[in-house]
């Protein structure tokens, strides 16, 4: 499970890791996911990028698809409203970088091995809120379904939670991150998601 996993959790990635022949939907959701896997898989099979010009590029485009604070957010959970608004500043770009520095390489390797299908599936949340459905086939022949989770804020939906087989990726650091505040405050917490001394999510 590590390689998907890794793919799924290098949060530059998420939104667009390894997917292939996805068939194309009517929804604006999963057309905005379809365009997002051209331009990532565009980045992934250039083989004149090196591993790290690669990840900043897929870094930068998946800036504009992903909301990191409402991520964080969750994945931290009701201790949120207790950081100040600099210490939430400071813990989300701590945990994207711990997030690409755990999975990135993982996530690139992924990507070209795993397949993909979108699947017509569509669940309308309201409040413009929608969630889309894939399939991953890793290498081995195993099947995953991936829910992506977006809320439309213009016209761009943006990434809010990702679930494989219906577990949450906010939820899988939360009890880390719970216990780290209890021990060490919230000051704490950020050094420790800063010098990346979490556990790597492997359970999922």
């Amino acid at each position: 499970m590590k390689t998907l996993t890794a793919v799924l959790f290098a949060v530059p990635v998420a939104i667009v890791a390894p997917y292939a022949a996805a068939q194309t939907q009517q929804h604006p959701a999963q057309a905005q996911l379809q365009q997002n896997i051209d331009a990532v898989l565009k980045v992934v099979r250039n083989k004149g990028l090196s591993e790290q010009q690669k990840i900043k590029q897929i870094e930068r485009y998946a800036d504009n698809y992903l909301d990191y604070q409402r991520i964080s957010a969750l994945a931290v959970g009701l201790p949120w409203k207790e950081f100040s608004p600099k210490q939430k500043t400071e813990f989300i770009s701590a945990f994207k970088e711990m997030i690409i520095s755990m999975y990135a390489h993982s996530a690139l390797m992924g990507a070209e091995k795993a397949q993909v299908k979108v699947l017509p599936k569509m669940v309308d949340n309201g409040k413009n809120k929608v969630d889309t459905y894939s399939e991953i086939v890793t290498p081995s022949g195993k099947k995953y379904e991936v829910s992506y989770q977006f809320y439309k804020v213009g016209s761009v939906y943006k990434v809010y939670n990702i679930r494989v087989d219906g577990v949450s990726m906010v939820t899988v650091y939360r009890n880390q991150f719970n216990d780290l505040i209890k021990q060490k405050g919230i000051d704490g917490t950020i050094a420790t998601v800063r010098a990346k001394g979490l556990k790597k999510a492997e359970s999922l």
